[in-house]
């Protein structure tokens, strides 16, 4: 067994044999000390993934550290807010995700269902709450979340709030439907008047200089994050084990840190490598690239967490994730000028927000921009939003001639999922294509 994988199945079976906040603490304490973290990092095959690793050990040890001000955030805030005010994030939507990773979702699906939550409601929130109540996540000091794309965060995260006693630090964003001035402005208010009095409840005022930071540190990953997502417009030869999926903690919740920007800088130079020795061996065999031989796939929504065979399934058969719906860069360039405006816009940017219409053109650009030959949607169990438009998206892009497949499944408890179910379908999928050309 490889290196990385021996010392995973330890800290699995380590965490799970102590479910506790106190021990996961004492585990990320221990990873990230310096010469355990660059030797953790070591045994991962690809610097893509080295870098997320030792990213994400990092800020999470600060997320539970007592010496933090941490704050829960739901997944589409603007989080250059959070770091712009002093606060570090923690993401319980994205940290389910390390839960199943951990093969601990049974434990916190179970303690959420003896609370009463609905079996219907989405697994990221139901682990999450679960996790909260066995007393798994960190304490938070304030908790931030928008009705975007998204009816269960507001009511899971106020819960979570009720229960360490910071009702009086909840806040809710509410985006407005339409992007428009006047909705700029609404928002604008919102955010301005929540980080006030989160630094009057700190008792400090709001640093400026800090909140521009951050949005320059957030426009620098975001140019980044361009470059990188245009290599991988032509690029079919990525690094080994690597799945776009994995990035959502950096991607949103890092966004205006240094963390951020390195992690994409890095990511660049390394696809470009693959993407210059590529070239280099087409111009070798002196020959096109033949789409027979990759077929090139945009993915919709999330992924499931736990081991599964579809990714692996996709590989086998030479097709390539080759972009994912959540890695869209959708929001424009911000001004540091005007913190609380850019990332009003921000937020009234992403696609999810608004008509379905706004989604479907965002797939679309998608579609032509990475010339791809299908498009799978995961309909991830519980997630009343993107399930909800996912007939209107599988018509629309037939309509375009895109093959597109509705993934029925779970994304955390695989035992809402049907392995076999998904394997026939991905493998009809595949056929379909396949019948193309």
């Amino acid at each position: 067994m490889a290196i990385m994988e021996r010392i995973k199945k330890d800290i699995k079976g380590r965490v799970k044999r102590n479910l506790n906040r106190n021990y996961i603490t004492r585990v990320l304490n221990i990873l990230a000390a310096r010469p355990i973290l660059s030797t953790y990092g070591h045994t991962f095959a690809s610097e893509s993934d080295r870098f997320l690793n030792i990213i994400s050990i990092k800020n999470l040890k600060k997320a539970y550290s007592e010496d933090s001000t941490t704050a829960y955030g739901s997944l589409f805030l603007p989080y250059e807010l959070f770091h712009g005010l002093g606060l570090t994030p923690f993401l319980p939507e994205v940290m389910s995700g390390f839960t199943a990773g951990l093969e601990i979702t049974e434990y916190t699906l179970k303690k959420a269902s003896s609370g009463w939550y609905t079996p219907d409601l989405c697994t990221f929130h139901r682990s999450a709450s679960g996790a909260v109540e066995m007393d798994l996540f960190p304490k938070p000091d304030f908790v931030i979340v928008a009705n975007l794309a998204c009816d269960a965060a507001q009511k899971t995260f106020y819960i979570d709030a009720a229960r360490f006693k910071r009702e009086d630090r909840f806040y809710l964003i509410d985006v407005p439907y339409e992007k428009n001035e006047k909705n700029i402005l609404y928002l604008k208010k919102q955010l301005k008047k929540i980080s006030m009095d989160i630094c009057k409840k700190l008792d400090k005022k709001i640093d400026i200089n800090l909140l521009k930071e951050a949005i320059r540190l957030s426009n620098d990953f975001r140019n980044w994050a361009l470059k990188l997502n245009n290599i991988r417009k032509e690029l079919i030869l990525y690094p080994k084990n690597f799945n776009g999926l994995n990035f959502i903690l950096p991607f949103y919740g890092l966004a205006g840190t240094k963390d951020a920007v390195t992690l994409y800088k890095n990511m660049y130079f390394e696809f470009k490598k693959l993407l210059d020795k590529q070239r280099s061996l087409s111009k070798n065999n002196n020959k096109a690239k033949d789409k027979n031989t990759n077929k090139k796939l945009l993915w919709l929504h999330l992924k499931p967490y736990y081991k599964n065979n579809i990714f692996t399934t996709l590989e086998n058969n030479n097709y390539r994730v080759v972009f994912e719906e959540i890695n869209n860069v959708y929001w424009p360039r911000l001004d540091p000028e005007k913190p609380f405006e850019s990332m009003a816009i921000k937020l009234l940017s992403n696609p999810l927000n608004g008509k379905i219409e706004n989604r479907i053109n965002a797939i679309k650009k998608m579609a032509k921009d990475y010339n791809v030959d299908g498009v799978i949607l995961f309909a991830h169990w519980g997630c009343r939003h993107s399930n909800g438009g996912a007939r209107i998206i599988k018509d629309s892009l037939n309509q375009q001639n895109i093959p597109t497949l509705v993934l029925d499944g779970d994304c955390l408890n695989k035992n809402n999922s049907s392995t076999g179910q998904i394997l026939t379908r991905l493998q009809g999928f595949m056929e379909i294509i396949d019948g193309k050309y």
